[in-house]
């Protein structure tokens, strides 16, 4: 059976759920799998750049954030700045002081620089996985066992059928860890390597 679209996903999820009375649910459950997807990976297929604008300092975040990888100071030299926790942030850094930056902190939906500088940023981070609903993503196209075995651990939980439900959890969460285990190895260059004499 094919995943190549969400129509697809859905017959396919059907199929295996053989119950013609859930097919209604089942864009519930995809949802409700892609928060779960959400909140438990942090891959590099889930990366992106921003150019953020910021004015007196503060910038707003792209509202499909999940986590930050880097800021850049985009002046004359290009400066790393280095996160630092808001309580930090707030106890050692003066914002009122102008110039440029070095470190940054994120409370709620802003960027806070200190020093403060209207400077653009490149803001490396991670972006939430578009919604199937809207387009193709990456995590459909590239892992769609991840797609069914959690959008069948959703439909099995909601209709209380617990043993199928954690059965299903199993595969779904062994799926988002051989992901993430390829992007860690992919990412540090890990890779076998045989030492001494071979036959």
């Amino acid at each position: 059976m094919s995943f190549a679209s969400y129509a697809s996903l859905q017959a396919a999820v059907a199929s295996w759920l053989a119950r013609d009375d859930l097919t209604v649910f089942i864009p519930d459950y995809i949802t409700i799998f892609e928060c779960a997807a959400a909140r438990k990976m942090r891959v590099r297929l889930m990366e992106t750049t921003a150019t953020l604008t910021p004015v007196n300092g503060v910038a707003t975040i792209p509202s499909d954030y999940l986590g930050h990888r880097r800021v850049t100071w985009t002046g004359s030299p290009r400066i790393e700045l280095t996160y630092l926790p808001p309580q930090v942030f707030q106890n050692d850094w003066p914002v009122t002081i102008s110039g440029t930056p070095s470190v940054y902190t994120i409370e709620g939906s802003n960027l806070r620089l200190a020093a403060q500088s209207d400077t653009n940023l490149e803001f490396d981070y991670y972006q939430r996985t578009a919604a199937i609903s809207s387009a193709l993503n990456w995590l459909l196209t590239n892992h769609p066992d991840a797609y069914l075995f959690g959008t069948l651990t959703e439909a099995y939980a909601a209709n209380k059928k617990l043993d199928e439900a954690v059965a299903w959890k199993s595969r779904r969460d062994e799926v988002f860890q051989e992901i993430q285990t390829v992007d860690f190895n992919e990412r540090t260059g890990m890779s076998m390597r045989l030492v001494g004499m071979t036959p």
